[in-house]
């Protein structure tokens, strides 16, 4: 893969006295507002961001307790979440919004989905956590906490990243893209990771929460999108999923694990691409 430059204009948003930082790719027309998962960032879309900049405006955001915006003591409930969506599209006049979700972002997208139809144009629901399995999430927070939190070097900490196992799939190009947004150097010069670890706690054990009603209230297209190797949607449940959607279209995407932001970046970009151009009214 090629050298991306996603030419992001970093943006600090007050939302009611909470800080959410975003990137946005400068580009004009149709607008997607990229979500992504638990212990990411915004970063992680900068290969889509790159790819779409010719024809749409892509903004992507570091949910609260990620990155760089604010890690308020607060409940990091799913709704909590697309409540600072909800204010960050308001505060941006934001409409015929194409929501784009990477595990537990798809979730947070569904909740703002169903709250604010009169915004959405449609949802790409990357790699779902809706039916993430319980074992799943246990040993998700057992990597988290036990992992080494601070590193004397940004090498050494992007070494750290680059080795986790769920990062298997990434090219080095893709590793260097998220990398951008993995860390962030503390005042003695050391470098932490950039996500809340009490804050995601939370957010691992808010992933049950039941959405059925979410799910039933969207009438806008969805595109679920299944990692044929995902240790957190199974073949059965991605069908599940997308037939209680009014309207929904399933993939499977090949050599893949959760991460296909990470993995197949190439198929993301070009199947939300048609995906767009299929809309109505596009």
């Amino acid at each position: 893969m090629t050298k991306i430059d996603p030419n992001w204009t970093s943006h600090i948003a007050d939302l009611d006295g909470v800080k959410i930082r975003y990137l946005d790719n400068g580009g004009t027309g149709p607008v997607l507002v990229c979500l992504h998962g638990t212990s990411m960032t915004a970063h992680a879309w900068g290969h889509l961001a790159a790819s779409l900049r010719d024809g749409y405006r892509v903004i992507a955001v570091d949910m609260r307790g990620h990155g760089a915006s604010d890690r308020p003591n607060s409940t990091y409930t799913i709704k909590e979440l697309a409540g600072d969506i909800a204010k960050l599209a308001e505060k941006l006049d934001l409409t015929d919004i194409t929501l784009v979700g990477s595990s537990v972002g798809n979730q947070v997208a569904v909740s703002f989905a169903a709250a604010h139809p009169e915004r959405i144009a449609g949802l790409i629901l990357s790699d779902p956590s809706f039916f993430v399995a319980d074992g799943e999430i246990v040993k998700y927070l057992r990597s988290h906490h036990t992992r080494r939190r601070n590193y004397p070097a940004l090498a050494d900490a992007e070494a750290f990243a680059r080795a986790l196992p769920q990062r298997s799939g990434l090219s080095d190009e893709m590793h260097r893209l998220a990398n951008q947004g993995d860390f962030r150097e503390e005042a003695d010069g050391s470098w932490s990771w950039a996500y809340d670890l009490p804050a995601i706690t939370k957010l691992f054990l808010n992933l049950s929460t039941d959405q059925s009603a979410d799910i039933a209230a969207i009438k806008a297209p969805v595109l679920v999108l299944n990692a044929d190797r995902s240790n957190v949607l199974s073949a059965n449940q991605a069908d599940e999923l997308a037939n209680k959607f009014g309207n929904a279209t399933l993939e499977t995407v090949k050599n893949s694990n959760h991460t296909i932001w990470g993995d197949q970046p190439d198929y993301l970009a070009a199947r939300a691409r048609s995906f767009l151009k299929d809309l109505p009214g596009a």
